[in-house]
């Protein structure tokens, strides 16, 4: 291949036929256009005078160019041209596609996808074999024809585990050793830019065997998972990771339930330059219960996933019987009303401590007459598990070393040496604490506590007071768990706290901490079996291939592989949950020093081969030309312009129709841009600066346009982003504008340009994407701040009997993503130019949220009512599209009686007549 800067040529050769440019346009110019044939009845009498010797005249300048034009275009197409060509150094070698397919790649596959088939097609072209080797599903690679293998690319999709290098390597000697892949070849690794085992390994045994070149994302396609999700006392926690460390950027958190509703949502935010982020979501214990899953939105890959199992449910607290069994009445056992206040909220186990843990419990009891220093305990809090440790005598005597702080020997009672003059109340609880939010009951007096030492971090530790300053309850990390002290019994010798119903709430919050067993409830008998399965764009389905079982006590060690895919896993009735993360996944960068690896970023920009366009382009070129050759010769009697006129016009129709390899002047881009705004439909959406923002808005206007055009005979063409200080808005028969709380007011260049368009019949969205949330306390601050300079005029609610509810589809409500949240149009659109049609639609359900969908189908954002809610919001789209478009005909339509009288042929309104023809 032959180049020129960013164009090569496959076949120079042809470019040689250039060299005849100029001998073609000497044979132009001594060739004049057919003569014209008229008739003339006098012509016989001329043909006896004696002729004058005449020269031909010579084709026009201008029609000599525009051959000379035509020639060269078709010489280049024989050139075979490619812009912007893959390699320009000549490989006659064979072709190895090595594609990273883990899960990892799920977000960027479809550019992943058209690079591999641009290599593929280039191959083709060049006649070479061709083989794929995938890494996170690696067979032995088999060589043919280039052409041959795009149905495998096709078919090839990302998978829910990470690559494995390491294999990838093996199956590639394995095809060298039994002859079904040559000793020499081209490879082209289309990586997924983290680092893995097997890398360098992988490399050599590729570089060995001829070039290889190492394709990277760009830095626009940085990786994010979600590693972990974690129990937290009034909720759930979430650990995000991406791959390197760029700008900041924010991301939703959402809890989603069986049915597939969001129970909850919380936002986790990347620093500049930070690689981790969090998020945390405040959740009752009943509610989060409900969770099944937790996922970011916009993150379509299994690493953007959280699978919940039994470990998320109900969680099983065990309660430490005394040595010797409990004995006293139940009135007067600790562990009586610890059982009482745990039962609603717990599965509850009691017996002596061997017993309770071979149950495999997420937190234990300990009352004060149950006190044991087995070291079982020291080993169950270290491994996960939550300790609730109730005080009394024999705590205020002696302590131990399984407390969240240190205690004073003799506690302290009322009458005693630090007595109290009378009981103490409780103190309420701090905003900082698991249990804020719980109202403390009056009758809730304490007379006797164990006290703690006076520490420079105590108050870290303390989650609940009395009114006097000391702590009621304290709590501290031991290893993975918890231990949890009441300063008081469980029951009411110390106080009268477990006789109030804020017992309860509490304990339901120090619960929350508690894991149950998950995978090892189910015990250490049986193998679990896989029931659903999670593809690498984070869907679960049916299980493809042949997954095997995995042991019940190999369940907590076993990593995500082709034989062990992530998803739900069933033992018995128990289920646990394999995801493609997990604490110790890493996003580190792919070294940059692979052994014989060159390396290049992926852009986007893939080579383009030239010669089908240029030869259509010559085609047009040429019909053109017999027409021209046609009006010559008079057999187009219909136009009439001179040569000069018709040589302008050929002239402006190759600049406007120039090929894609050459560069227009700037104004005759515009002319074109002009050109195509005002003949096609076309929304628009307002570019807020916000790069997350920008994208929902645009693939839900591009959703949205193609339902149009799929339901109705409206076609719009694919929408755009307008920046009102600088673009035309006139050819945008409907905007969408995105509003934020933090939105800042628009210029006055901006604002005067908008409101042209509103009075010139525009029609503008106003979207604050927050379901009502923002303006409950008032005004919504961004709305606010946007309309100021805007000429608004009044407002009122949109009815269930508005005309945006019929234009198409009969609606009752307009719900988007989000529902619930009221809608406002103008209240008197007859008063302007618009014909009834209101100007101004402000609306908070996140329409383009709920239309937007991905380059693979895939919507982009959950929907709160689930795939119901996003078909209704579809059609609220299709609805508002009728309504910019066609105006207010269907309100005429439903006020005929009105019409008809004001027509003086209705009589009285209560029988109306129906229109004649």
């Amino acid at each position: 291949m032959f180049s020129l800067g960013p164009i090569g040529f496959a076949a120079p050769l042809a470019l040689i036929a250039l060299i005849a440019l100029p001998l073609l346009w000497l044979l132009l110019r001594a060739t004049p256009p057919a003569p014209r044939h008229v008739v003339f009845a006098p012509l016989r009498l001329l043909q006896r005078l004696a002729q004058t010797p005449q020269t031909p005249q010579s084709a026009p300048w201008w029609l000599i160019l525009f051959r000379l034009m035509a020639a060269t275009i078709i010489i280049l197409a024989l050139a075979q041209p490619v812009w912007r060509p893959a390699d320009t150094r000549s490989v006659d070698a064979p072709l190895l596609l090595v594609i990273d397919n883990g899960w990892q790649s799920a977000a960027n596959w479809p550019r992943t996808l058209a690079q591999a088939r641009a290599y593929a097609q280039a191959a083709a072209a060049d006649g070479r074999q061709a083989a794929i080797l995938l890494t996170a599903s690696a067979e032995p690679p088999e060589f043919t024809a280039a052409s041959t293998i795009q149905s495998r690319l096709e078919a090839a999709s990302p998978q829910g585990w990470a690559p494995d290098r390491a294999a990838a390597r093996d199956a590639l000697l394995a095809a060298l050793e039994n002859g079904g892949a040559p000793s020499r070849f081209e490879t082209r690794w289309l990586g997924d830019g983290i680092a893995s085992e097997g890398d360098a390994a992988l490399a050599r045994a590729l570089s060995e065997r001829g070039r290889l070149t190492l394709s990277l994302p760009g830095a626009q396609d940085e990786i994010v998972a979600l590693v972990s999700v974690n129990a937290a006392a009034d909720g759930f926690e979430a650990r995000l990771l991406r791959s390197g460390s760029g700008a900041t950027r924010q991301i939703d958190v959402s809890a989603i339930g069986q049915d597939g509703q969001v129970i909850a949502r919380a936002q986790a935010r990347f620093d500049d330059a930070v690689s981790t982020a969090s998020a945390s979501a405040r959740l009752p214990l009943d509610l989060r219960n409900r969770v099944r899953s937790v996922r970011l939105e916009g993150v379509s890959s299994a690493g953007a996933i959280h699978l919940l199992d039994d470990s998320w449910q109900r969680p099983r607290i065990a309660l430490i019987e005394p040595e010797g069994g409990d004995n006293r009445q139940p009135l007067l056992s600790d562990l009586h009303y610890a059982s009482q206040a745990l039962a609603p909220h717990a599965e509850l186990v009691r017996g002596p401590l061997e017993q309770v843990l071979e149950d495999e419990p997420s937190g234990l009891v300990m009352v004060d007459p149950a006190r044991s220093e087995d070291p079982a305990l020291a080993e169950f809090v270290e491994g996960g598990g939550v300790l609730i440790r109730f005080a009394g005598p024999r705590l205020a005597a002696r302590s131990d070393d399984l407390l969240p702080v240190q205690l004073r020997a003799g506690g302290r009672l009322l009458g005693g040496a630090l007595n109290w003059e009378e009981p103490q109340r409780i103190a309420p609880f701090p905003d900082d604490s698991p249990f804020a939010g719980l109202s403390v009951s009056e009758d809730a007096s304490v007379r006797s506590q164990v006290l703690a030492q006076p520490e420079a971090d105590l108050d870290r530790r303390v989650w609940a007071r009395l009114e006097d300053g000391t702590p009621l309850v304290t709590a501290d990390r031991r290893g993975e768990g918890w231990i949890v002290l009441f300063h008081v019994t469980a029951g009411p010798d110390w106080s009268d706290l477990p006789l109030t119903g804020t017992f309860p709430a509490m304990l339901r919050r120090v619960i929350a901490l508690a894991e149950g067993a998950g995978a090892g409830g189910a015990g250490s008998d049986g193998s679990w079996q896989i029931e659903r399965a999670l593809d690498g764009f984070g869907r679960l389905g049916a299980p493809t291939g042949q997954p095997r079982a995995i042991p019940a006590g190999d369940f907590g060690s076993t990593a995500p592989s082709p034989d062990t895919p992530p998803g739900i896993w069933q033992l018995g009735a128990a289920s646990a949950a394999l995801n493609a993360t997990g604490p110790d996944t890493r996003l580190d960068p792919i070294a940059r020093n692979l052994p014989g690896a060159l390396y290049e970023i992926r852009d986007g920009l893939r080579e383009q081969r030239l010669a089908g366009p240029l030869l259509a382009f010559a085609l047009l070129m040429l019909l053109a030309d017999i027409i021209i050759a046609l009006a010559f010769a008079g057999r187009l009697p219909a136009i009439r312009a001179s040569r000069t006129m018709a040589g302008l016009g050929v002239m402006l129709a190759i600049s406007l129709a120039s090929p894609p390899a050459l560069e227009a002047q700037d104004t005759q881009a515009d002319t074109v841009e002009a050109l195509d705004r005002a003949l096609v439909v076309r929304f628009g959406y307002i570019r807020t600066g916000n790069a997350e923002t920008d994208r929902i808005s645009e693939a839900g206007l591009a959703a949205l346009s193609s339902e149009v055009t799929r339901r109705s005979s409206i076609e719009p063409e694919a929408p755009r982003g307008i920046d009102p200080d600088e673009d035309e808005l006139i050819f945008f028969p409907l905007i969408y504008w995105p509003v934020s709380a933090d939105a800042r007011p628009v210029s006055e260049a901006a604002a005067a340009s908008i409101n042209t368009y509103l009075r010139s019949g525009g029609m503008i969205i106003f979207d604050t994407r927050d379901g009502g949330a923002g303006t409950r306390g008032g005004a919504h601050p961004g709305l606010e701040q946007v309309m100021q300079g805007l000429e608004i005029p009044s407002l009122e609610r949109a009815g269930e009997d508005h005309v945006l509810g019929r234009t198409f589809y009969l609606l009752r409500d307009l719900p988007g993503r989000l529902a619930g949240g009221d809608v406002w149009v103008e209240s008197n659109p007859d008063g302007t130019a618009r014909d009834g049609v209101s100007g101004i639609i402000i609306g908070s359900a996140d329409w383009a949220g709920a239309w937007a969908r991905g380059e693979n189908g895939i919507p982009l954002l959950p929907v709160e009512g689930g795939e119901r809610q996003r078909e209704m919001a579809y059609r609220v789209g299709v609805n508002i599209a009728m309504y910019a478009l066609t105006g207010n005909y269907k309100t005429d339509q439903v006020h005929v009686p009105a019409i008809l009288e004001r027509l003086g042929q209705g009589g009285r309104r209560s029988a109306p007549r129906p229109l004649e023809p």
